[in-house]
C-alpha cells in the first residue's frame, strides 16, 4: 500500500544475516535474496503497518519454494507470529510511506550535491515543471466537480403548484407511516416546499424527498378530553358569531316574552 517501489539495500548479498538465512535453509544467496524481495513486495502491496492477515510461515515456504523460510526470518528477527497472521519486523522504518519518503528525499539530496550547476538548474526545473503538472492536475479534478455539481443543479426542478402525490407515493405513505393522513401531508409537503425561495427550493428527486417526508412526519398527538371540551365550546361560540348556531338553539338562554 505503500506504493509501486520497495527499498532494498545494495549491499544486501552480504549481510550476515542472509548468509545465517542460506546456512538454515541450504539455499544460496539468489534463491533468499528473491524470496525476501517476493515477501517484502507483497506486504508493500496489502499492508500499511506490516501485519499481514491470514498469511502462514507455511503459506511464505510455499510461495517462495523455500524450505523452513519463514521460520527462518523468524529466528534472525526480520518475522513474527502475530494473531491476525504474519508481521514484518521494522515494516515502517525501512518500508513504510514514511520510510519511502525518506528515502526519496535522501537520495535527492546526494543527486543534487552530485550534479554540476547546469544540471542542478535543469533538474530544479524539471521540479517545477512537475509541481505546476500536480497542480494543473488539481485545477483540473475540481473543475470536474463543479461540473458535475452544476449538471446536477441543473437537473433539479422546482415542486409544481398543482402538485399531487401519485397512487405510489400515496400507498408509500400508507405503509410506511399508517398513523398519519396522507392529504394532510401532503398539503403541508406542498405548501413547504413551495415557500421556499432559490436553490433550497429544488429537488432532483422529488419521490424520495416525498419518501423521507413521510418517514420524519411527526404523528399527531391525540387530543385529551379536556382539550375536546375546549375545542367544543370554542367551535360553538364560532358558530354563534358567525351565524351557523342561533342563541335560540342554546339551552341556557331563557325566552322571556
Amino acid at each position: 500500500m505503500a506504493g509501486d517501489w520497495i527499498k532494498m539495500r545494495g549491499n544486501l548479498w552480504d549481510d550476515p544475516r542472509i548468509a545465517k538465512l542460506c546456512d538454515i535453509t541450504d539455499c544460496g544467496e539468489a534463491q533468499i535474496i528473491g524470496g525476501l524481495y517476493w515477501i517484502w513486495a507483497t506486504a508493500d502491496q496489502h499492508t500499511e503497518n506490516g501485519i499481514m492477515p491470514g498469511l502462514t510461515l507455511r503459506q511464505i515456504d510455499r510461495k517462495t519454494g523455500i524450505a523452513g523460510f519463514g521460520q527462518a526470518m523468524c529466528d534472525i528477527g526480520w518475522l513474527a507470529d502475530h494473531p491476525d497472521g504474519v508481521r514484518i519486523i521494522k515494516f515502517e522504518e525501512h518500508n513504510g510511506q514514511s520510510a519511502k519518503r525518506r528515502a526519496s528525499e535522501a537520495q535527492r539530496k546526494a543527486n543534487s550535491r552530485n550534479v554540476s550547476a547546469p544540471n542542478a538548474d535543469k533538474e530544479q526545473t524539471q521540479l517545477g515543471q512537475d509541481a505546476e503538472l500536480e497542480k494543473e492536475k488539481r485545477r483540473e479534478e475540481i473543475k470536474i466537480k463543479e461540473k458535475s455539481k452544476a449538471e446536477s443543479l441543473q437537473r433539479a426542478t422546482r415542486l409544481p403548484d398543482d402538485w399531487v402525490p401519485s397512487d405510489e407515493l400515496i400507498e408509500f405513505c400508507q405503509q410506511e407511516r399508517p398513523d398519519l393522513n396522507h392529504s394532510e401531508v401532503a398539503i403541508r409537503f406542498r405548501d413547504y416546499w413551495i415557500a421556499q425561495p432559490g436553490q433550497k427550493g429544488r429537488k432532483t428527486d422529488w419521490p424520495a424527498t416525498w419518501r423521507n417526508w413521510v418517514r420524519n412526519e411527526k404523528a399527531k398527538a391525540r387530543a385529551s378530553p379536556q382539550q375536546l371540551g375546549r375545542d367544543e365550546k370554542r367551535q360553538n361560540f364560532l358558530d354563534e358569531l358567525t351565524g351557523n348556531r342561533t342563541y335560540e338553539q342554546r339551552s341556557d338562554i331563557i325566552d322571556i316574552n
